[in-house]
């Protein structure tokens, strides 16, 4: 159910015509490649210096930081980045604690939409206006993942109508998905990447769920990249087997690099509002008066 890829010269239309030999050394010939393969090594560089704190805490938090960093100085001014929770029209006050929101690491949300802010770095996002969530971890494992996965699905079925604000665009052909993107960046994880390439099908039936509803796309820095084949239309894959939902990179560098291709690839399809008729009729019917 997943397809296995070395790197491939059509990640971006600018990289398409490459031979194979040429592509093994493009990260040495684009600037943008070779731009961000040194992201990524800082990204590492900075993970180990947290590793020598004392405590998990001090940690994990620096490495959530170093990612906020990279993506506040490399996202369009049309979106922000914050940290919080995702609610719809329906969603309840003070929940009982089987039915707390999941605190999302970080948050890519539509400036031109309200939020709730509780602190200056803790908001409340209204799920219309959520371009992406990432999930930062220091150490991917399959428990973390399943959690991950179902707070993805929880995310995704806020919404259950298509929305015009957001759209990945192929060539001509504008895909507009109906729910957010899902990321989660790690900074260590399995050997091999084929092992997170199984668990996604596995947690899928487990969960019961479309794949869709899982996470998108999962960047382990110097390891590789797993991605849902539907969600990245623009990297076409050759002879791609129909029942196959998931591909997956091995490779060193060029990680941080299709994390960012990925997100050129997120537009706006139109400059129309996400539809909002939920939030108005939660307003009370009666009492109205008029003059």
């Amino acid at each position: 159910e997943f397809d296995m890829l070395f790197f491939h010269p059509s990640i971006l239309p600018i990289l398409a015509g490459l031979s194979n030999y040429e592509a093994y050394f493009v990260s040495d010939v684009i600037m943008l490649v070779s731009y961000l393969n040194a992201i990524e090594k800082v990204l590492l560089a900075k993970s180990d210096v947290a590793s020598k704190a004392g405590h998990p805490n001090l940690r994990g938090g620096p490495r959530e930081w170093f990612v906020e960093e990279f993506l506040l100085n490399h996202l369009p001014s049309l979106w922000e980045l914050g940290q919080g929770e995702i609610i719809s029209s329906d969603s309840a006050p003070n929940p009982s604690t089987n039915m707390y929101r999941n605190q999302n690491d970080l948050v890519i949300y539509r400036r031109d939409y309200p939020k709730i802010s509780y602190s200056p770095k803790d908001k409340a996002y209204l799920i219309e206006g959520v371009v992406a969530t990432l999930e930062i971890k220091s150490k991917l494992n399959s428990t973390e993942f399943s959690e991950t996965n179902e707070a993805s699905q929880r995310h995704k079925n806020l919404i259950s109508e298509g929305r015009s604000g957001l759209g990945l665009q192929c060539g001509d052909n504008i895909w507009v998905p109906s729910r957010h993107i899902s990321y989660v960046i790690a900074y260590d994880g399995p050997k091999e990447m084929s092992t997170i390439a199984n668990w996604l099908p596995t947690q899928t039936k487990e969960l019961g769920v479309a794949p869709d509803l899982l996470v998108d796309m999962v960047v382990v820095l110097g390891k590789g990249v797993v991605w849902r084949i539907d969600a990245f239309p623009a990297y076409e894959i050759p002879d791609r087997p129909e029942n196959h939902n998931w591909a997956y990179i091995q490779q060193q560098e060029n990680n941080i690099y299709a994390l960012f291709a990925h997100m050129l690839t997120i537009r706006r399809s139109d400059s129309s509002s996400p539809r909002t008729i939920n939030y108005v009729n939660k307003l009370p019917k009666n009492g109205i008066k008029t003059t």
